[in-house]
């Protein structure tokens, strides 16, 4: 194949794939507005990016989470985009893990989302502290000062505060996602072959 058919495919794959990923943007944007405004200890802004990852692959779960952020920059928390790594490495995890069938069922998919809790807060951190020094205004800055006015590093603060509240956030949204994608019309995501639905048990 010609490098110009190849590029026409990949611009036709995009196109294709547009409704999905807005689809998973509003999947992120939405509730994280709601928890936002009510202060919680949790985020619940990357359901979107798990979903379409899993249905679609690592490349436009990178682009549902990246542009949820920038996005949400604009629209909700003018700190969002600094969060866009995040979001990219929840996208490659949740890729690696689901080639592997770990989200193949509740029991395989707890342990999925602990790990990438512990994983999100890990590469959060330094952005939360040398961008915003420890404190950017969500629920989770609550834990954040309380532990600081224990007389603890902002570092091991803002880690502390992350392992408290993001293995429980991220499972949330595993099975939020798996929920979602097993309500799904089996037709429906048939013809979604690019991602990991078959490896998980979605479809036949």
């Amino acid at each position: 194949m010609s490098s110009t058919h190849a590029t026409s495919a990949t611009a036709q794959t995009l196109y294709r794939e547009i409704p999905y990923i807005a689809f998973g943007i509003l999947l992120n944007l939405v509730p994280a507005a709601v928890i936002s405004a009510l202060r919680l200890p949790v985020f619940v802004d990357a359901s979107g990016t798990i979903v379409i990852t899993l249905a679609l692959g690592v490349r436009a779960g990178i682009l549902t989470g990246v542009l949820s952020f920038l996005i949400g920059g604009i629209t909700q928390n003018p700190v969002m985009p600094a969060f866009s790594g995040t979001q990219f490495a929840i996208a490659v995890y949740v890729h690696f893990m689901a080639r592997r069938g770990w989200f193949r069922g509740v029991g395989r998919i707890i342990p999925t989302g602990v790990g990438l809790g512990i994983l999100a807060a890990i590469v959060s951190a330094p952005v939360i502290v040398g961008l915003f020094g420890g404190l950017t205004g969500n629920g989770a800055s609550l834990v954040v000062a309380f532990l600081l006015a224990t007389g603890k590093s902002v570092m091991k603060s803002v880690i502390l505060a992350g392992l408290a509240a993001e293995p429980l956030d991220k499972t949330l949204q595993c099975l939020i996602a798996y929920w979602l994608l097993k309500g799904m019309p089996k037709t429906v995501l048939a013809g979604l072959k690019k991602g990991s639905l078959r490896q998980n048990g979605f479809v036949a």
